[in-house]
């Protein structure tokens, strides 16, 4: 009786712990991330965007990479949300602007939310056959278009319908290039995924196929029929 018992709480702590609160590793991960994105930002993200005369490298190329690289190596919903948070409140706080920054940074917020619910959707989460690239490069597309929301919404309230309406070429050639720069942090990602898999095995239970694909041996052990 008391081992049943016993089984029992370590099988509900585990699904507990996997469900809902971060782990010290997770923590550990979204901590490093956060500051390699906040870093980046604030020291090189000004000198790119003059050189290259783009606006937000930094926050779409390698802010996309490491929601990529972090929803993988955790496996678990709320990281990327809480990375992206992070990172957007850091480096907005600084701007100049204060009130066009903040309304920014609510949008690679709720850029990393659409990112972290679109990755974790239970559907696609058995379907992987399915999706692969293609689905990845489609919900940075259209999380890095959600991210737009609130800079369009700002721009909208500032200059009114017929103002917005005079410079909507510029902005959508503008918003294009920031969708195609999230794409390309995804990229990026998806080519250092199967390096990064081994980390993977630290971080969550898994197994590592030899297709590089990353499968949760926690579901696979627990949805098997007990004899």
């Amino acid at each position: 009786m008391s081992d049943m018992s016993d089984s029992e709480n370590d099988s509900g702590s585990t699904r507990f712990r996997r469900l809902g609160w971060f782990n010290t590793k997770e923590l550990a991960l979204i901590s490093i991330f956060s500051s390699l994105w906040i870093v980046l930002e604030i020291y090189f993200g000004p000198f790119i965007s003059q050189v290259t005369q783009v606006h937000g490298v930094i926050q779409r190329v390698f802010g996309w990479f490491l929601m990529l690289v972090l929803a993988a190596l955790t496996g678990k919903f709320g990281r990327v949300t809480t990375m992206a948070a992070i990172a957007s409140a850091a480096t907005r706080i600084i701007r100049p602007g204060r009130l066009y920054s903040l309304f920014v940074g609510l949008g690679y917020a709720f850029g990393g939310l659409t990112f972290d619910l679109l990755y974790f959707l239970p559907w696609i989460r058995n379907h992987k056959e399915k999706t692969g690239k293609t689905y990845l490069l489609a919900i940075s597309a259209l999380s890095g278009t959600v991210a737009l929301i609130p800079y369009v919404l700002f721009n909208l309230s500032v200059m009114g319908l017929s103002g917005f309406l005079i410079w909507i070429p510029l902005y959508t050639y503008d918003m294009i290039k920031s969708v195609v720069l999230s794409i390309l942090g995804t990229l990026i990602g998806m080519s250092v995924l199967p390096r990064v898999a081994v980390f993977a095995l630290k971080v969550k239970d898994v197994e590592v196929k030899t297709d590089g694909v990353i499968e949760d041996a926690w579901v696979e052990s627990h949805s098997a029929p007990h004899s």
